[in-house]
């Protein structure tokens, strides 16, 4: 691949956006580990974890809409899911784990 086929504006972002996709599919699955190997849910709420969940749905659901009109599905909406699936398990071992408590959180504890 020469440097004048990346300079292209379009491939260049497509680049760009699969390097982040791929450096935060990387943070999450060891977040995850971290929080199953301590036990403890600390530094993040699930209302931070659940606007990132959003913003990956929101990634992969714009993926779709280029793919409609593209007909050809981009390879980084298969980076946008796997981040989602791991931020989904993010935000599930959280509420699982009940936020900084330790303790996992049932519906009549929310509801207090």
């Amino acid at each position: 691949m020469s440097l004048t086929h990346l300079a292209q504006p379009t491939l260049l972002a497509m680049l760009l956006e699969a390097v982040m996709l791929i450096c935060f599919g990387i943070a999450w699955p060891l977040a995850n580990l971290r929080m199953l190997r301590t036990g403890r849910v600390e530094g993040k709420g699930m209302a931070f974890t659940a606007i990132i969940l959003c913003g990956y749905i929101a990634g992969a659901l714009a993926k779709l809409a280029w793919a409609s009109s593209a007909h050809t599905l981009p390879l980084v909406f298969w980076l946008y899911v796997l981040n989602t699936l791991s931020v989904g398990g993010n935000l599930l071992l959280q509420w699982r784990m009940g936020g900084r408590s330790g303790r996992p959180m049932s519906l009549a504890t929310a509801e207090r």
